[in-house]
């Protein structure tokens, strides 16, 4: 999901690029953010063990420009940079862990805002950062590659499951992810599920997934038509193992997206591509992530999970006028809206070339 973001917008800044696998270094990216730091302050150089970026990926010069988008690759955007003398115009997607002033462009999600807005007003209004509602995905409508080849059902669901931890609000516990089961087995019925497991997901969360999830999905259930299944027809998508599907190419073949809470990234890619987008365990969201799924939820980008039957819908079938949206039946709901992901991309590009003007100059 990283490689696409920074792929589509180096796209779309219309230059000439390559993509680079930073080398991994045994020092924690954290502990390497801050020697690189000091090596800055310093003006010394990183011997060859402790370094993210190989002789070889700069054997044919350095870069005007370069775009990172983790905590894993932010290291390997500060080294290039003092590597050049601050000559490379850095690019980071997202909120950075280090200082602000040192990344010359920043593309933050109104999440990001939320965060900073929360530790004073001058923090939330940078100059050198551009803002977006949802944090870039690189999915958008217009680009959505061609659907995993599937029989032709009328529902394709995708299941997102993140890393169990969202800092701004969220952390996934045993009974979110028993309600997430309980949600998925009324409305599932002969209906193929796909469950994408982050490759950032915790331990712990990761065995109550395939515990109190994976097995119970297995299991043969009764429909909430009456109907008995031998078990979901799942496909466990773990993207901790090598050779997975893409997410977009998984996310565009669903008629459905439900994601956890905390897989922003997920929501984001989802909505990017036009689908429904269902929030689990929204409910027990907090501080800034509540207020940031309610913005979501007020432009009718995003619901909130709770299938018809469920604890929390609670609103009978009278109470609603229009036709009740089984993945969500809690009231009435104001038509899907479509989010322009593209224009997110066009805009952030354009940002970027003022950007590199105004440095160069």
């Amino acid at each position: 999901m990283d490689c696409l973001k920074t792929t589509r917008l180096a796209q779309a800044l219309g230059a000439p690029f390559e993509i680079k696998q930073v080398k991994r270094s045994w020092l924690p990216s954290i502990a390497h953010r801050q020697l690189t730091n000091l090596r800055s302050i310093f003006q010394s150089q990183a011997s060859e063990s402790l370094r993210y970026i190989r002789d070889s990926d700069i054997s044919d010069g350095l870069p005007r420009l370069a775009i990172a988008s983790s905590d894993a690759t932010l290291p390997a955007l500060l080294e290039l940079k003092q590597l050049t003398r601050d000559q490379v115009t850095a690019v980071f997607l997202g909120l950075p862990d280090t200082k602000l002033s040192t990344i010359d462009v920043l593309v933050l999600s109104r999440l990001d805002q939320m965060r900073l807005r929360a530790l004073g007003p001058a923090r939330a209004n940078l100059e050198n950062s551009i803002n977006t509602l949802l944090p870039l995905s690189g999915a958008t409508t217009q680009s959505k590659p061609p659907p995993l080849p599937s029989a032709n059902h009328k529902r394709d669901i995708a299941v997102c499951v993140g890393s169990g931890i969202e800092p701004a609000g969220f952390q996934l516990l045993g009974e979110d992810i028993d309600t997430l089961a309980d949600g998925l087995l009324r409305v599932v019925r002969s209906d193929p599920v796909r469950l994408l497991l982050s490759d950032r997901m915790h331990k712990s969360i990761r065995s109550m997934v395939e515990t109190r999830l994976i097995k119970r999905l297995e299991a043969p259930f009764v429909d909430s038509q009456g109907s008995r299944h031998n078990g979901v027809d799942l496909q466990v998508i773990d993207y901790a193992k090598p050779n997975q599907p893409c997410p977009e190419t998984v996310l565009a073949s669903a008629t459905h997206v439900v994601a956890t809470a905390d897989d922003i990234p997920s929501v984001s890619l989802g909505v990017s591509l036009g689908k429904p987008v269902y929030v689990s365990g929204e409910e027990r969201t907090l501080r800034i992530l509540r207020n940031y799924y309610r913005v979501l939820d007020t432009e009718n980008l995003v619901r909130r999970f709770y299938p018809k039957g469920s604890r929390y819908s609670y609103m009978l079938a009278a109470d609603i006028a229009g036709q009740i949206d089984e993945f969500s039946a809690i009231r009435d709901h104001e038509p899907w809206a479509a989010y322009d992901a593209q224009g997110d991309i066009d805009s952030v590009a354009a940002f970027i070339h003022e950007r590199y003007k105004l440095l160069s100059s």
